[in-house]
């Protein structure tokens, strides 16, 4: 009864006192769990992020200018030369590791499952998975090292995930050289700032967005061991990218040679009105602005086609001095499962909630600069987003055989 009271005037504090409406409904393993979940939440961060769910409405977007950046297509034979060769030294030197940002499931695309798992035939050894492993295998062997993988799961597929690993023998890679850590998860909100109760007994949580990434690497202890490990510069990536060249050494070279502590591929937009977000200097600082912010000038802008594909590359130093930065939210309206006033879980037919997700890219403009470099959309960027059509398993198939 000590814990109950003391959570319950914690949540009374910050007017959550929802939580406990059907807490004598419950059995004591159910309590305990509620009574669990409630001391795990920081209420003072819920606090904050709904103010700034209030507030966004009356923020006015900074002006941007365009961006500096290279294009692979104009590097001369011994630029490209150059910048591979340095890629290579320090992966031979064991300066390099690998983050996979692997927390989503396949559910939009009809797959059961995490999002890793989905394969381009029948068979395991073309699924995302796979085809990072396979072209990782390749820039190990070409350069005779090991090259450290930490996978970010989420909750909803941790298991899951380890388990194809396991089952797949890790796809021929070295099983010590794969970490896997979790993503945090964060309570959903209503439009009024509530926490959304999912039954009776369970909080509605969601992953805290790719921005979480870096708080996850802290308190996972991965930024220790990068750090014992004496890596200078972590790749990053997503899982939906089918033709991700994991690890490329003359991307590497290029961040190295270039010397800024952060460096990012880019395609070139397809046609204006693109779905994407943008590179470019907010304030005169590195950032990505997304599409819906754009004006319809900004977007046929040919100053700002530098689209964001998610692969960058940040020096360990830069993840060291920037890890405890408060990343701003971004808000999902979204239809997440609710209870009634009747403690009956209930779907609404509207977006009812907000899923509250932070975005790695806002790390950015806390480097001094950042080193673009423009590659080609059809070696390098096929994402596996939609179930049909444009951005689907399919168009990245015939872009992969």
């Amino acid at each position: 009864m000590e814990q109950y009271e003391l959570l319950k005037r914690k949540i009374d504090y910050y007017d959550q006192g929802h939580l406990l409406t059907f807490y004598n409904e419950l059995n004591a393993t159910e309590k305990e769990s509620l009574l669990e979940q409630i001391s795990g939440i920081n209420f003072e961060e819920i606090e904050k992020a709904y103010k700034q769910l209030s507030n966004r409405s009356f923020k006015q977007r900074s002006e941007i200018t365009p961006i500096e950046y290279e294009s692979i297509s104009n590097l001369s034979d011994s630029e490209r030369k150059m910048y591979e060769e340095r890629g290579l030294q320090l992966l031979r030197e064991k300066k390099v590791a690998v983050v996979l940002l692997a927390g989503g499931q396949g559910t939009r695309l009809g797959h059961d499952g995490p999002k890793g798992t989905i394969s381009f035939s029948d068979s395991t050894k073309q699924s995302l998975f796979a085809l990072q492993a396979e072209r990782l295998r390749k820039i190990e062997k070409k350069t005779d090292s090991i090259v450290p993988w930490y996978i970010m799961t989420s909750p909803i597929n941790d298991k899951e995930t380890r388990d194809y690993f396991r089952n797949n023998n890790y796809f021929n890679c070295n099983p010590n050289q794969i970490f896997f850590f979790k993503q945090d998860l964060i309570p959903t909100i209503t439009p009024k700032g509530k926490l959304i109760l999912e039954s009776k007994s369970k909080i509605s949580m969601a992953p805290n967005g790719n921005g979480g990434v870096f708080t996850s690497m802290k308190s996972n202890g991965v930024l220790r061991e990068l750090a014992e490990k004496g890596i200078k510069w972590v790749f990053f990536n997503n899982i939906d990218n089918a033709l991700v060249q994991v690890a490329d050494p003359l991307f590497i070279g290029f961040a190295d040679k270039k010397g800024s502590r952060v460096a990012s591929k880019a395609v070139k937009k397809r046609e204006p009105g693109e779905k994407v977000g943008i590179f470019c200097l907010s304030e005169g600082r590195p950032s990505v602005i997304e599409y819906s912010e754009m004006s319809e000038e900004e977007c046929e802008d040919e100053n700002f086609f530098n689209s964001n594909i998610g692969i960058h590359l940040f020096s360990l130093s830069f993840l060291k001095d920037t890890v405890n930065i408060n990343l701003p939210y971004h808000f999902a309206h979204k239809i997440i499962p609710t209870i009634n006033e009747n403690g009956k879980t209930i779907k609404s037919n509207a977006p009812n909630g907000y899923k509250l997700e932070k975005f790695y890219f806002d790390i950015f403009k806390y480097a001094e600069s950042m080193s673009v470099l423009q590659v080609l959309r059809e070696k390098e960027f096929a994402p596996v987003k939609n179930r049909s059509g444009e951005d689907s398993l399919e168009s990245a198939r015939k872009m992969l055989f």
